[in-house]
């Protein structure tokens, strides 16, 4: 059993698809088996943390108020998202946010075309069954690939989009591929948005606009999970995954070096 002590930190976590997908079908590694997510909420809960969308963990994070609280997110608008993911919540008693990639509404996944992206009818049933709704950008892009004016309608338009079909104000963004410097940032505040996520742990928890998300894999660990908890994932692996993930298991464990 891995051992925590005291208050965890916040945290966000980035998925996508959900479904058992065998690891030859999914290169990138873009599906989270069901059971897998349920081990993780459970994991979670062990360690004393209580669950919130991404708008509201920012919230939070505003006033001060963000300690022990993870947010669960889910990029590009899977239409497992809705058919997989919202039962298994609901059972748990769990909120989510889903952010959208709003031209890719109703199309097949442009990665894995074997999966399909919701359609605007699906989405609709996403948005009553609680789960919140963030933008993805309209067509996702590299956003540090284009410039200023262009990195802005982008956003805008996802925005836009997505909030005249669902009726709702959308005002928070993940940036695709995790891609967010200082000028996609202004971007982002100018086309409305007032939080922002990236993955891979980077970014900060001092900008509202880059704020971290730890990327959730096919056949994710617990010890994964309890790495990216406190954000030594990436450090563990520039530094040797094999010996440093070892020496971290045993210390978990209480057995020393």
């Amino acid at each position: 059993m891995l051992v925590v002590s005291g208050a965890p930190p916040q945290l966000v976590l980035a998925y996508h698809g959900v479904g058992d997908v065998p690891l030859a079908r999914d290169p990138h590694g873009l599906f989270v088996r069901p059971d897998e997510i349920r081990r993780h909420l459970a994991a979670l809960r062990g360690w004393g943390y209580a669950f919130t969308t991404f708008g509201d963990l920012a919230a939070r994070l505003r006033g001060g108020r963000a300690a022990a609280c993870v947010a669960l997110t889910f990029d590009d608008g899977y239409a497992d998202n809705l058919h997989e993911l919202v039962p298994l919540l609901a059972g748990e008693g769990v909120p989510a946010t889903v952010f959208v990639v709003s031209r890719w509404l109703g199309r097949p996944h442009p990665v894995t075309p074997q999966s399909t992206i919701l359609t605007v009818r699906e989405l609709r049933e996403l948005q009553a069954a609680g789960i919140e709704i963030g933008g993805h950008t309209a067509t996702h892009p590299d956003l540090t690939s284009l410039s200023p004016d262009a990195a802005r309608e982008e956003l805008r338009a996802g925005r836009e989009e997505i909030e005249e079909l669902l009726g709702d104000a959308v005002t928070s963004i993940a940036y695709p591929f995790g891609r967010a410097d200082a000028g996609v940032r202004a971007a982002a505040r100018a086309a409305g948005f007032v939080a922002g996520c990236r993955t891979s742990g980077q970014g900060s928890w001092d900008d509202q606009l880059d704020l971290p998300r730890q990327d959730m894999t096919n056949r994710a660990s617990r010890l994964g999970l309890w790495l990216k908890r406190d954000d030594r994932y990436e450090q563990v692996l520039a530094r040797g995954p094999l010996r440093a993930v070892r020496g971290l298991r045993r210390r978990a464990l209480g057995l020393g070096r």
